[in-house]
């Protein structure tokens, strides 16, 4: 049985894009707390209706405009615990270093001092599979033995990607990947049996 044909005219992917790369721009610009449906609309050049179409609301809209910057962990390389780890936190450096994230993350670490639930759930939604798949890597560095077992996974993911972060957030010059590799071979051997 085939599937009912859909009504009207096919989705125009460049409007989602055009939408998308508007709600950047406002949330570099406004942060989470300024983020209106009116302001994207007219940055997009595009009607309120067309958005509410797509999204059910600015928060939705925002946290897709987010997951543009992201990269799918699943496709994490086979190698090593550390290989892993650095192409993870690497991952997390990159996305940090995008002007565009850094300035949507500063405005959103200050609205989240304002309405910190609304910054967890954000967090969580945005965040989650990304912190996820470092959990699994340590996980798997315990299981081999390259890890203590007594430590603190979620703490030793604090301690690689603490740096990217806090460079963001205090105007510091930017995380290169060899920072990067350096610091998760300070942590492995701090956490090494």
């Amino acid at each position: 049985m085939s599937a009912p044909a859909r009504r009207g005219r096919p989705r125009d992917e460049s409007v989602d894009t055009a939408i998308l790369a508007a709600t950047v721009e406002e949330l570099g610009a406004r942060g989470f707390a300024g983020l209106s449906i009116e302001a994207v609309a007219a940055r997009a050049g595009v009607a309120k209706t067309t958005i509410y179409r797509r999204w059910a609301n600015a928060t939705d809209l925002a946290l897709d405009a987010m997951r543009t910057f992201e990269q799918d962990v699943r496709a994490a390389p086979e190698g090593s615990v550390r290989d892993q780890l650095v192409w993870l936190v690497d991952g997390m450096r990159r996305k940090w270093n995008d002007p565009k994230y850094r300035a949507i993350m500063r405005r959103v670490t200050g609205d989240g001092v304002a309405n910190p639930e609304a910054y967890r759930q954000a967090r969580g939604k945005l965040i989650s599979p990304h912190l996820e798949a470092l959990h699994a890597v340590l996980r798997r560095g315990v299981d081999e033995g390259l890890i203590r077992p007594d430590l603190d996974l979620a703490w030793i993911r604090q301690m690689m990607t603490a740096p990217i972060m806090t460079a963001t957030l205090t105007f510091k010059e930017r995380v290169s990947k060899a920072q990067i590799e350096a610091t998760v071979d300070v942590v492995l051997r701090g956490a090494a049996p």
